[in-house]
C-alpha cells in the first residue's frame, strides 16, 4: 500500500492553530492520522485521527511548545477503515512569532522629508536569526511601485526611500525569513509625505547690471570662517575637536526659528559641548555623567532673570556610537532629542536588559543578564569582575561579582 507524503512544513508559532496538508496516490481517503514526536525524547505528543475527504489535518494551538524540534509522520484510511503504512518522518520547528514591526515611524506618520529610512525592530525570544528580507513600496491604491533588492544584513534592518512626492500617501513593507523559514511581514503602513518646499531656502536671485554687461547673482546660502587659530585633523569625515574648540563669531546671524544638528562621537563625558549667542542671550549645550552610569544632555538658555532648562532622557551609549543631538526653537519653544547610533563592540562586553541582544551584536565571551529595563551594554573596558567568595567593598555600578556559597 503506498505511503501518504507529507508536505514541506515551515517553522510556526504553537501557541497558534496550524494547517498541515499531505498527499496520497492510494484509493479515496475518508479519514487520515498524524503522529507527532517530541524529537529529543521521540515520546508521542499528540497523536490525532479525523474524518475527512480533505487531506489536511490541523495542529490545535498550544498542542506543541515553542522553542523544540518535532517529527511528524500521517497515514490515511480508506473507506473500509483500512490504514495505510505511516509515512515517511518529517522534522520540522516551531517558535513564537519573532517581534517584526517598523520601529521609527514618526507620530501620525507624517514623513517631512522626500527621504526616509525606515527600520525594523527584530527580536525572537527563541533566538531564531533572521535570514533575509525586502522592502516595498505602494501608492494609495495600493499598486506596487518599488521592491528594494533582497537584503541579508541582520545587524541593521533598514532600507532608505527616497524620492517620495510632497502631500502624498504611500504604503510602506516588509516581508522577511527565518534562517529555518519562518515568514515574516509587517504589514503595510501608511504614510504621509508632507514637507515644506526646500527651493525658497536655496532660491538663487539673478539680476542684470547692464552698465558693466553682466549679470549679479545672490543666494541664501552664507559661507562662515573660522577665526581662531588652531589647526584641525578630520578623520573619516569628521573634524578632531578632542582637547579644542572651534568657534565662528562672523558672517551669519539667525534671527528667527531653527533647527541646529550636533553629531559626533566620545561624547560620553561630562562637558560644555556647544554653545551660540546673538551677541545677547544664546544657549548652552552641555552633558553630565550621573554616578548611576547615565548620561543626560542639557539645554540652558536665558530668559529673564533666570534660565529656560531642558533635560534629554537618560542615555547609555559608548564613544564608539554615533550621537545626533537635535535643538529646535519654534515660537521661542524649545525642543531637545537626542537620537543614537549603536556602534561597534569588542569582545568581552555584560549586556543587561529586557531583550537579548542579537548574535551579531554579542561576540565570542560576551555575557548577557536577563534583567527589567532597558538593555544596554557595558563596555569590557569600563566594568571590573570579582571572583572571589566574599563580597567586593568597593565594586560600582555594572561590576560583576561571582563568588558566594
Amino acid at each position: 500500500m503506498a505511503k501518504p507524503y507529507i508536505q514541506k512544513i515551515k517553522p510556526f508559532d504553537a501557541d497558534k492553530d496550524f494547517e498541515i496538508s499531505l498527499s496520497w496516490t492510494g484509493s479515496r481517503s475518508h479519514a487520515n492520522r498524524i503522529i507527532i514526536c517530541d524529537y529529543e525524547t521521540n515520546a508521542v505528543v499528540f497523536d490525532d485521527t479525523v474524518s475527512s475527504f480533505i487531506l489536511k489535518h490541523t495542529i490545535p494551538a498550544h498542542t506543541l511548545t515553542n522553542g523544540k524540534k518535532y517529527t511528524i509522520q500521517a497515514q490515511t484510511y480508506d473507506v473500509e477503515d483500512t490504514p495505510s503504512v505511516l509515512s515517511d518522518k518529517v522534522l520540522f520547528y516551531v517558535f513564537q512569532t519573532p517581534d517584526f514591526r517598523f520601529r521609527n515611524l514618526p507620530d501620525g506618520h507624517i514623513i517631512n522629508s522626500s527621504t526616509f529610512t525606515a527600520e525594523i525592530n527584530y527580536y525572537s525570544p527563541d533566538w531564531e536569526d533572521i535570514s533575509k528580507y525586502r522592502f516595498s513600496l505602494y501608492d494609495a491604491s495600493g499598486k506596487l511601485l518599488l521592491n528594494s533588492k533582497e537584503l541579508t544584513d541582520d545587524l541593521t534592518i533598514s532600507y532608505t526611500y527616497r524620492g517620495l512626492d510632497n502631500n502624498t500617501v504611500y504604503f510602506i513593507r516588509c516581508v522577511g525569513v527565518t534562517v529555518n523559514g519562518m515568514e515574516l511581514d509587517t504589514g503595510r503602513q501608511e504614510i504621509t509625505v508632507r514637507f515644506e518646499d526646500p527651493n525658497q531656502y536655496a532660491r538663487i536671485y539673478a539680476s542684470p547690471v547692464p552698465r558693466q554687461g553682466c549679470v549679479q547673482v545672490a543666494s541664501n546660502l552664507v559661507i562662515i570662517q573660522y577665526n581662531g587659530t588652531d589647526t584641525f585633523e578630520y578623520i573619516d569625515g569628521m573634524i578632531d575637536l578632542r582637547d579644542k574648540t572651534l568657534y565662528y563669531d562672523k558672517g551669519f546671524l539667525i534671527r528667527e526659528d531653527f533647527t541646529v544638528l550636533i553629531r559626533g562621537i566620545n561624547l560620553w563625558q561630562t562637558a560644555e559641548i556647544f554653545k551660540m549667542n546673538n551677541g545677547g542671550a544664546g544657549l548652552t549645550l552641555s552633558s553630565r555623567i550621573y554616578a548611576e552610569g547615565k548620561l543626560r544632555f542639557k539645554l540652558t538658555v536665558p530668559n529673564g532673570a533666570g534660565s529656560y532648562i531642558l533635560y534629554s532622557d537618560e542615555q547609555v551609549f559608548t564613544n564608539t556610537d554615533m550621537i545626533t543631538i537635535a535643538i529646535r526653537r519654534k515660537n521661542n519653544i524649545y525642543q531637545l532629542k537626542v537620537f543614537v547610533e549603536i556602534g561597534g563592540y569588542p569582545k568581552g562586553n555584560l549586556w543587561y536588559g529586557t531583550n537579548r541582544p542579537s548574535r551579531r551584536l554579542m561576540d565570542d565571551h560576551d555575557v548577557w543578564i536577563d534583567t527589567p529595563g532597558e538593555t544596554v551594554v557595558i563596555d569590557k573596558d569600563s566594568y571590573t569582575s570579582f571572583l572571589k567568595q566574599e563580597e567586593p567593598q568597593k565594586a560600582i555600578q555594572n561590576d560583576l561579582w561571582i563568588g558566594g556559597d
